[in-house]
């Protein structure tokens, strides 16, 4: 099995950083991001890599982000992606360079940029998992909300500061509110201090707190672990988790009866049935498996059922 075990980039005697070295293949060579994949394990990592400001969120990051999601979600060799920062610290939140002083529209331009990227990756259909160390800010904690799954190190530091700055944290809220507790999402945004790893595990927003040195293997480990499943489900998983929280349970119910019934009749889910059956290791091909067609065509089957020491028939 395949390893990542990434070298963090830290800050030099001269205060410079050294740069980031890969793991694995680059499709797409980016200025604030690396991007790097390994179809064979199906994942991809996103890198953020500005040390020297704390992965602060340059509209080139932003940008690139959405860029690099994009080419991720058109390759159907992947079905994962690690989120992660090349250096001690995840990120400081917005780039103050960028916005501070600025007129009230380059300000709002500024401002929509990491919600633009956040809708991309939530509505992209590969899941993230987060790997979360150093300091978490601001709109830091809203990219933290915003991945599927979220790993930390202890080391991690989750704070929304805008009660010491001046201005309220509410767009970095309105990307985190729905993965905390209620009590938790407002204690965080009306302290303005950091809160522990231990305690945003306890708050709902990160899944898992590990030691420092295994952030890494660990959230390869997850992301190889979702991988490694039929990369249709893995993908169509994401949509309906989604797509389900907007609904009533009654059309959850038709909405979820509806895509597992397609989902059956894709290669794979004839290949999965068949191997449970067969008690052999199943074979996914993903879109490249195919589906069945409309011009072919079987009668239904009788179905038969026991109700007590009735038996049915429809």
């Amino acid at each position: 099995m395949t390893d990542f075990k990434p070298v963090l980039v830290k800050q030099q005697s001269s205060g410079t950083y050294p740069p980031y070295t890969p793991s694995f293949n680059v499709p797409r060579e980016y200025n604030d991001i690396v991007l790097e994949w390994d179809t064979l394990s199906h994942i991809a990592i996103i890198t953020l890599n500005r040390p020297e400001v704390q992965n602060a969120l340059s509209p080139t990051l932003l940008e690139e982000t959405i860029d690099a999601l994009r080419l991720i979600e058109d390759n159907d060799a992947l079905s994962c992606i690690i989120l992660r920062s090349s250096s001690e610290h995840f990120c400081s939140g917005g780039d103050f360079q960028a916005f501070a002083n600025k007129d009230l529209l380059t300000q709002r331009w500024y401002l929509e940029l990491t919600p633009k990227m956040l809708q991309v990756m939530m509505n992209s259909s590969v899941p993230v998992v987060g790997a979360i160390r150093g300091n978490c800010c601001a709109l830091g904690v809203a990219i933290a909300g915003g991945c599927d799954i979220v790993l930390s190190s202890s080391t991690a530091s989750f704070l929304l500061p805008g009660g010491g700055v001046g201005f309220g944290c509410f767009t970095p809220t309105a990307g985190a509110y729905k993965s905390l507790h209620r009590k938790r999402m407002f204690e965080l945004l009306l302290t303005a201090r950091p809160h522990s790893a231990e305690w945003a595990r306890d708050a709902g927003l990160v899944n898992y707190v590990y030691p420092d040195a295994d952030l890494d293997a660990m959230a390869w480990e997850m992301a190889n672990t979702i991988a490694s499943n039929a990369p249709l489900v893995v993908r169509w998983s994401k949509q309906f988790f989604y797509h389900v929280q907007e609904m009533e349970q009654r059309q959850a119910f038709r909405y979820g009866s509806d895509l597992i019934t397609m989902q059956s009749l894709t290669w794979d889910g004839n290949e999965g049935q068949n191997a449970f059956l067969q008690k052999r290791k199943p074979n996914w091909q993903g879109r490249k498996g195919g589906s069945a067609r409309g011009d072919v065509h079987s009668p239904e089957e009788e179905h038969v059922w026991k109700v007590g020491k009735e038996t049915r028939r429809r």
